[in-house]
């Protein structure tokens, strides 16, 4: 028997495998300041941001900044390169910004 079992379509979709494969990134961002309001400002416009390029977010806050995953609001739909580079542009020209690091994109099973 072969150690590595080909897939028909349809389990491939069902197991995000191959050309359904659903990629992600990292994103780690530090605020200059703690204040709550000057992050909840943040947040709202990193969120209206996102979904200007049709992307999503999880993960958490704390009062230095947030934490957590991009990825596209589209099932089997990865974000794009230029999309995370968008993003990390727009991370940097934020006032508040101390620091912001966006990850690789990665396989989201893999994550």
């Amino acid at each position: 028997m072969e150690a590595r079992q080909k897939h028909n379509r349809r389990l491939r979709k069902k197991l995000y495998l191959g050309e359904f494969a659903v990629n992600l990134f990292e994103i780690h961002v530090k605020l200059s300041t703690n204040e709550t309001s000057e992050l909840d400002a943040f947040i709202a416009s990193f969120v209206d941001q996102l979904e200007k390029q049709g992307l999503t977010y999880f993960g958490y806050s704390d009062p230095d900044g947030i934490q957590g995953h991009v990825l596209s609001q589209q099932r089997y739909e990865s974000p794009t390169e230029s999309q995370r580079q968008e993003l990390a542009d727009w991370c940097k020209a934020y006032p508040t910004m101390e620091s912001s690091e966006l990850g690789e994109l990665v396989d989201i099973n893999q994550a």
